[in-house]
């Protein structure tokens, strides 16, 4: 009979661990959303130029997601059979000049062309780390390295903004370019070079980790939820899941209004009377998602902790819906805008990682590979609707009364949803050393 690890020797492990691994995980998440969400900040001088409607450019932040879901499954499949090491630093590599050949555009035609190539260069990284984490890290120290983890999230918004546009006002005068283009190009190779460094510095598994003794290496692969007991025993069959598929709806409906936000606030905000002051889009963006970050941290600390249940997530994700209805009537008050936004970003991101450490606990071995990829496949397309339907509920309404009022309905199904499902954990677990 196989003796269970001691949890002092696991908890010494995952420790090790989240050092080691968390760093360029995070460094991977915060480029990988700076670069899929920049193009809002590049949007109130990229569409003049390029001379793109509120439909035309929702259209092609829309097609982002086109390959990105259709490439979703079958890339986290791979990652499964390849190793995560090797198939995160390709993701990140063709991403990052993907991204970076945004610098390049010339009209709505090549911009929609590069956000399809965008989405397929990229699928399957976040489903990809989620899965890598569940070999590293057991049910009960998942929601604290969760919690450090997805604080990237809204950190990638908060400071993506400032440096943004700051990249986009000094491109012009170092390099006698448009001030986006510029912006997009450093970006996209920042991510090259993060591939280089996930190639170099990523173990794919515990038994790789030279840096683990050999008894936290063997504790980590007897203990790790790819190999405990689940539900569900294959890939194909994760996919038809009811648990799978309750978990994507309520995704679907939380990645809709996460979205719209990233992607039209600059455009709210250059709309208002001080719209044209980049120090109000930078102020609009970095306080409420640096209190995005920080309500993630906490409320994971706070769930993990005392044990994770459905109205964990449900609390925020109702509490942020009814925050998006300042927004819609917000009209051309700045401050009721920020009041909002602040409140919408809290609640969003302290859902985000307790849903995501739901569905870990629920799936394990390739199910979870399989089931955390479609999970986040049907989120993807909320961030199709958010392009589209809120560049078209804004050219239709001739304001953002009406899109802000969608992703409010959006937020409070997802939390009443949620409440209708059981967590798999209702105890409360031990956190893990911070890395």
């Amino acid at each position: 009979m196989t003796q269970t690890p001691s949890p002092d020797l696991l908890a010494t492990a995952g420790g090790k661990a989240a050092r080691r691994l968390l760093p360029i995980l995070i460094a991977l998440l915060f480029v990988n959303y700076l670069d899929r969400v920049n193009v809002g900040f590049a949007a109130p001088h990229m569409n003049p130029d390029l001379g793109m409607t509120a439909t035309a450019y929702g259209l092609g932040v829309a097609l982002f997601f086109v390959g990105y879901v259709v490439l979703e499954v079958p890339s986290n499949y791979l990652l499964y059979r390849v190793g995560a090491r090797r198939w995160l630093a390709r993701i990140a590599v063709t991403w990052g000049l993907a991204a970076a050949a945004h610098a390049l555009v010339t009209g709505a035609g090549s911009f929609a062309a590069m956000r399809v190539l965008l989405g397929i260069a990229e699928a399957g990284l976040l489903p990809g780390i989620l899965f890598y984490l569940t070999l590293w890290f057991s049910g009960p120290q998942r929601v604290a390295v969760l919690g450090v983890y997805y604080v990237a999230v809204p950190l990638s918004t908060a400071l993506g903004g400032p440096v943004s546009n700051w990249l986009i006002h000094h491109g012009t005068s170092t390099f006698g370019i448009e001030g986006w283009r510029f912006m997009f190009a450093v970006e996209g190779l920042a991510a090259v070079v993060l591939g280089l460094v996930v190639l170099r510095a990523l173990p794919s598994t515990p038994r790789e980790a030279t840096w683990l003794t050999p008894q936290e290496r063997e504790a980590l692969e007897r203990s790790g939820p790819a190999r405990e007991a689940g539900e569900h025993r294959s890939f194909l069959a994760a996919l038809r899941s009811p648990v799978t598929i309750r978990l994507a709806g309520i995704f679907f409906l939380l990645t809709f209004p996460m979205f719209a936000i990233s992607f039209f606030l600059p455009l709210v905000t250059a709309a208002l009377p001080r719209g044209d002051n980049a120090n109000a889009l930078s102020l609009v963006t970095f306080v409420p998602f640096t209190l995005g970050a920080i309500a993630c941290w906490v409320w994971s600390r706070r769930s993990r902790t005392r044990g994770l249940r459905p109205w964990r997530f449900a609390a925020p994700a109702v509490l942020a819906g009814l925050a998006v209805l300042i927004c819609s009537y917000a009209g051309d008050s700045f401050p009721l805008l920020m009041l909002g936004v602040s409140i919408t970003a809290i609640g969003i991101y302290a859902a985000i990682p307790i849903f995501w450490s739901i569905a870990g606990e629920s799936l394990t071995g390739a199910a979870a590979a399989a089931g955390l990829a479609l999970i986040n496949t049907v989120g993807s397309l909320g961030g199709f609707a958010a392009g589209y339907f809120t560049g078209w509920l804004r050219d239709l309404s001739g304001g953002y009364q009406a899109p802000f009022t969608a992703m409010a309905v959006c937020l409070i199904l997802s939390g009443l949803l949620a409440l209708t499902t059981s967590a798999s954990h209702r105890e409360p677990v031990t956190p893990i050393s911070p890395p």
